[in-house]
Formats: structure tokens, C-alpha cells, sequence
């Protein structure tokens, strides 16, 4: 009841959030995306396994400025162990994560004349950013007879990012292009989802993601790039505090025994990362993971 409590909530806050963005100087920016993911799980046995998941994201509608089209892509490989005891399950995953930021030359609303998109350096130029991470995702799900209740952390702790190149004394802080990319920043994302299993091979959910910065690096904060102030920047070191929240609505389908299809409706609502914490970005997501679980043992009989 707790979690579904909180589901709840979340979702009256959503409302509320929408609110807000009434409030802010500019209208909150609306992308429409279609976000993929095939997940590849070999198990070798009840306990260990080991998972390989390219995923990318597809923007076909946005406002306020140009389109966007192909804008991420990613992967995840790393081991995992699972430890069950009657109706609990218990997973640890360890995972290395490259995210991959494709950018097109495109236009940006001109604050000056609301309505109108201009282009202004360096926005123009197509550009490509990536960045090296280190995922922990400890997880515990819950089975009380058709109900599943289920709750995921991820430590995600971003090591390097290719993003930041200031070669300017001024606002550099005196660090070098090198130790502006290596670092240690790490954000704290935590999954709260309600499953109903209609039958063996169909289930319906609803969760909530929320995300917080928890370690900011220590060098990029010092930062004074414009643009980067702080050093933040969603495809590099995060600073601290919340920044988005995901609401997820869907099914997952097991086309066999192995194969499960997970088509979601994904809302994710983004604030001010700087300054005042509004609602700035509204993303409504097609959001569909593909998962293959390979079993490389036999049963006992």
C-alpha cells in the first residue's frame, strides 16, 4: 500500500508540476520521442548472468526550436547476481555505461522575439558528445499473488565526459582540458513500480523514477563556461539536487518463454538545472524494451 501510496502521489504531483510551468518566463518545451532498447541477458546460473543492452532515441516533434531527429544512443554491458527467497528477489548489478550524445546544427527560439528561432553559435554546427559511466543498481522485487512490487537505485557515477573543452584562463579555473573531462560525479535515480500479471504472458505497470545529483566533481564545478556554469550539463557532471522525474505506463508481453516485450508510454518532466527549479522540459516518450534471457543451464530433475 505504501508504494502504491506513493505512485499516487506522484502522479498528482505531475499535475502539479504542469501548473508550475505556467509560471516560469518561457513556456515549458515540449519533445515528442521514440526511445529503444534490446536488452541481451545470458544466465549462466540461477544466481549469476551477465547483460548486454544497446539502446537509442529518436526525436520526431519538439517545440521552441528545430528537430532534433537521432539525439541518443547507448550501452550498457556488466554482470549480475540474483539471490531469491520465496516470493523476494534480490539483484545486484554492476555495469559499465557509455552514453553517446549525437547533435544536429539546429535553431533555438530568440528570446528576444518569443515565437522566432535563430541560430547562435555554437548551437549551429553538428557536434558529437559522449560519456564513460559506472552504473550500481542494487534492486528488490516483491511477488504477493498476481502483484509484484518492485524498487530499483542507481548510482550512476559518470567518470568521464568528453564535453568539456574550455581552454580559456578566464573561466577554465586553471584546469586542463584533461582533468575538466576525468573526474567523479554521481547522480541517485530511484524506481518505485506496481505490476498486475493479467495472465502468465501479460502484465500491466505503472512506476516512478525520480533523479537526484548527489556527488558533484570536483573540479568541473569550478567551472565558468558559459553555458556550462557549474560545470553542468546533462551530457557531462551533474550538479546536485533534483532534475527529472519519469512516469512510466505499460505492459510487458513474453512472446516465449525467453522473449518479453515491454512497450511503455514514458512522461519525463526536466527543471531549471541552475537557478530557480522550474519545470522547463516536458518529453513524452514511446518507450520500448526488448529483452532476450539466454538459460545456459539445464534444470535438476
Amino acid at each position: 500500500m505504501k508504494r502504491l501510496s506513493f505512485l499516487a502521489i506522484s502522479l498528482v504531483s505531475l499535475v502539479a508540476l504542469s501548473g508550475v510551468a505556467q509560471a516560469t518566463d518561457y513556456p515549458t518545451k515540449q519533445e515528442g520521442r521514440v526511445w529503444y532498447d534490446q536488452n541481451l541477458t545470458l544466465a549462466f546460473t540461477p544466481e549469476w548472468s551477465f547483460s548486454v543492452m544497446p539502446g537509442m532515441r529518436f526525436e520526431y516533434a519538439r517545440s521552441r526550436e528545430s528537430l532534433q531527429g537521432l539525439q541518443f544512443l547507448e550501452f550498457f554491458i556488466g554482470p549480475n547476481y540474483t539471490y531469491k527467497l520465496g516470493n523476494l528477489t534480490i539483484k545486484g548489478s554492476l555495469w559499465y555505461y557509455y552514453m553517446g550524445y549525437p547533435q544536429r546544427g539546429r535553431m533555438k527560439e530568440d528570446v528576444t522575439h518569443p515565437g522566432n528561432l535563430a541560430c547562435s553559435p555554437p548551437d549551429c554546427v553538428p557536434t558529437y558528445n559522449f560519456s564513460h559511466n559506472l552504473e550500481i543498481i542494487p534492486s528488490v522485487e516483491y511477488r504477493l499473488g498476481r502483484w509484484s512490487f518492485y524498487d530499483r537505485i542507481i548510482f550512476h557515477n559518470t567518470f568521464y565526459a568528453d564535453l568539456y573543452n574550455d581552454t580559456n584562463p578566464a573561466t577554465n579555473a586553471g584546469l586542463d582540458v584533461g582533468s575538466q573531462r576525468a573526474g567523479w560525479g554521481t547522480v541517485l535515480r530511484e524506481l518505485a513500480q506496481v505490476r498486475y500479471a493479467v495472465t502468465d504472458t501479460l502484465g500491466v505497470l505503472l512506476a516512478d523514477e525520480l533523479f537526484f545529483g548527489i556527488i558533484e566533481d570536483s573540479d568541473t564545478q569550478k567551472l565558468k563556461t558559459p553555458k556550462l556554469v557549474g560545470g553542468y550539463d546533462p551530457r557531462g557532471y551533474w550538479k546536485n539536487g533534483f532534475r527529472y522525474n519519469r512516469t512510466y505506463v505499460g505492459i510487458d508481453f513474453k512472446v516465449t518463454p525467453a522473449l518479453t516485450v515491454t512497450p511503455m508510454y514514458m512522461l519525463e518532466l526536466g527543471v531549471d538545472r541552475l537557478d530557480s527549479g522550474d519545470l522547463t522540459d516536458m518529453a513524452h516518450n514511446l518507450f520500448v524494451v526488448v529483452t532476450y534471457v539466454a538459460k545456459m543451464w539445464d534444470d535438476k530433475k
